[in-house]
């Protein structure tokens, strides 16, 4: 749960504050400008023409893809945009959908950086687009945002697209969606049907489909890529049955649906639904009327009431829920995933960060975490954080845990503080996303689709957060963007700034072809993942001579969790079981 911490970081603020205007320097530097009229599906629209690292580029911003889910749209499936007159201005960046505040520290970019910098509204499915001036039959990149389905924006600076497809020579678009119960809640009723932010995403991806060869793109080469979140969105679009046949590539940057915090059960769902009604004083007598309340209710209440219904480490108020009459339809998305009844003809590019659990440390265990300086922990220290993070977990879990990731102490003498440190940063970026990654890796070897798997570890110049985060979840983003190449004024090494030339090489070569690969004839060849071996290879990103295939390592931990996950699983399809077996007897 992210909720406001003390201000133990606050000493980086000011820096933190002029990094944030050179961002805006840099990106509102465009010199001359003029504007281009479009002609949509929808009607016409007109962008902006501007020149950026010297080469001209077009921008459309805040375009339309579904009416406005407000009033008794609030919780429905999204209707597509009604034909209009006239023109329609696209030149100012989307709105964020109605979402609450990250509140930290406000003054400190590495967490302000993430709250939405747009105006926030329930009137909010537009998205941005972004194209070369001589846009003709490019591959489209589509960009889902992060945000654990609470919040998130496709507007913020970090995910500005000009750099990206301009380097790449590519179309890229950021779509928005509902998030939080605007999105997701689930009363399992036609006017709550959960999944609607799915629903957002895959509306937006057919208008895409429909209209982007007006911008320059392609229909027949879209390819999907996003964070945490976003990432997770896309494994769900290989279940969907009506988002097949839209895109060709997917890349998963820290984020799978098997992450226990991206997917609800249905059980669950509905349980953390009515639980907010009550929380507005809306548990009406019948479904129709709690829903006609929570409607009237103004989405700020809703909002400030959502982090209250939660249990567990790193769960977030409402999510996917795994089956639903609108999105996944017949199949529950957990067996999906378990019986691979996905698309298995798309390309994936899977990746995982070094430090992906201490970003999530900072915030559910302040006590040892939300420091300045490394945090020293002693194996009692250690012990209690386990216990805190999953606490859930049966006590044989948490202490085969704790023997898994404590079997070097003896070894260490004094480096044993800053070493459980380290390993309570590896067990929870482990449980929540890595090793759901890598599996899912495993099980999509051998399919028509081919798999590339990355391990991101570069720091960054520019990280607002202390040196001992490490590469956090997340911190891979601005080098996709290419915030290393415009952003002069942010102190980033030559190193970072070819690394960032690189990446933009691998995940727009990857959305073209399928395959990541890169310009120069003496770079080493990106493997596909596993390629009969029982453990593959992963290329490791990071700046100068360390950017090579290597063996992935984690092998041992993500064998343990996958019991785990499989114990879970069994424990699912057994509740699932007997609810049905009730259900036909009473129905």
């Amino acid at each position: 749960m992210l909720t406001p911490s003390s201000h133990s970081l606050v000493s980086y603020s000011l820096a933190i504050v002029l990094i944030y205007q050179c961002f805006l320097t840099c990106l509102c530097n465009h010199g001359s400008h003029k504007e281009v009229l479009v002609k949509t599906k929808q009607g016409h629209i007109v962008g902006t023409e501007t020149t950026f690292l010297g080469e001209k580029v077009n921008s459309f911003l805040s375009v339309p893809f579904a009416e406005p889910p407000i009033g008794n749209l609030r919780f429905k499936v999204p209707l597509p945009k009604k034909i209009w007159n006239g023109t329609l201005k696209t030149q100012r960046l989307a709105p964020a959908c109605f979402q609450g505040r990250d509140t930290y520290n406000e003054t400190f970019w590495g967490s302000e950086m993430w709250n939405a910098n747009t105006e926030i509204r329930e009137d909010c499915l537009y998205m941005n687009i972004w194209a070369p001036a001589n846009a003709h039959n490019l591959t489209v990149m589509v960009w889902l945002f992060g945000g654990g389905f609470h919040s998130g924006s496709p507007s913020l600076i970090l995910y500005d697209g000009k750099t990206l497809a301009l380097q790449g020579n590519v179309v890229v678009i950021n779509i928005n969606y509902r998030v939080g119960p605007f999105g997701y809640l689930f009363l399992d009723h036609g006017d709550a049907p959960g999944n609607m932010g799915m629903l957002d995403q895959q509306l937006a991806l057919k208008w895409i489909k429909d209209n982007v060869a007006q911008f320059g793109g392609n229909p027949g080469q879209i390819s999907l890529f996003g964070e945490s979140a976003g990432a997770s969105s896309i494994v769900a679009h290989l279940i969907a049955p009506a988002s097949r046949g839209i895109f060709k590539n997917g890349i998963l940057q820290s984020g799978s649906l098997d992450n226990k915090w991206s997917m609800d059960t249905p059980e669950r769902a509905l349980e953390k639904s009515r639980k907010l009604a009550d929380l507005v004083q809306c548990n009406k007598t019948t479904t129709q009327a709690t829903i006609q309340c929570l409607r009237d209710v103004h989405p700020g209440l809703l909002v400030d009431n959502m982090w209250d219904i939660l249990n567990y480490f790193l769960e977030f108020p409402f999510v996917m829920v795994s089956k639903d009459a609108n999105f996944f339809r017949d199949e529950d998305a957990f067996d999906a995933l378990r019986n691979k009844h996905y698309r298995n003809d798309v390309n994936l590019m899977i990746g995982i960060n070094h430090d992906e659990g201490n970003f999530w440390n900072i915030y559910n265990l302040k006590d040892y975490f939300d420091k300045a300086e490394q945090p020293l922990l002693s194996y009692d220290d250690f012990s209690k954080c386990v216990d805190e993070a999953f606490k859930d977990q049966p006590s044989v879990v948490r202490n085969s845990a704790k023997q898994m990731y404590s079997e070097r102490q003896c070894e260490l003498g004094p480096g044993k503080h800053k070493y459980y440190s380290d390993q309570v940063n590896q067990m929870v970026g482990d449980y929540f996303f890595t090793c759901d990654s890598l599996w899912l890796a495993e099980q999509y070897e051998n399919n028509p689709g081919k798999v590339y798997v990355y391990y991101f570890d570069q720091p960054s110049s520019a990280n607002p957060w202390p040196s001992w985060t490490g590469v956090m979840h997340g911190y891979e983003i601005e080098y996709v963007f290419g915030v290393p190449i415009y952003n002069t004024t942010a102190n980033y090494s030559k190193r970072e700034y070819n690394l960032s030339q690189r990446m933009i090489q691998y995940w727009t070569t990857f959305a073209s072809t399928g395959k990541p690969t890169l310009k120069t004839m003496t770079s080493e060849e990106w493997p596909e993942y596993n390629g009969g071996a029982k453990w593959g290879k992963w290329m490791n990103l990071k700046g100068g001579s360390h950017m090579k295939a290597v063996k992935s390592s984690k092998e041992k931990e993500c064998a343990m969790w996958r019991e785990v996950k499989d114990m879970e699983y069994k424990n699912y399809t057994h509740s699932k079981f007997s609810l049905d077996s009730v259900n036909k007897i009473y129905h």
